[in-house]
């Protein structure tokens, strides 16, 4: 996520945050960047960045969410359960 904000969102600003959620923790990963359309994306049938975060985060048993507009930056975020 930091890779693809540095690369292709063409930010002024990314924020990285990690807390405790129960058991488990939440990484958040959000930019002020281009942002971009995430149901476009799965259209397209690239951005394997996305493709291979979502297999990582299904690997470890968490979840990905991506929040994303068009000029209006991203937000990642993996939650991971704990144990």
């Amino acid at each position: 996520a930091l890779h693809n904000a540095l690369r292709h969102a063409d930010a002024e600003r990314v924020d990285v945050s990690v807390e405790r959620r129960g058991p488990g923790a939440v990484l958040r990963i959000s930019d002020d960047g281009t942002g971009f359309d995430p149901a476009a994306v799965g259209r397209a049938g690239r951005h394997l960045g996305l493709v291979s975060m979502r297999d990582r985060a299904s690997g470890v048993g968490g979840t990905l969410t991506v929040d994303s507009l068009p000029g209006k930056g991203t937000t990642i975020e993996l939650e991971v359960p704990g144990g």
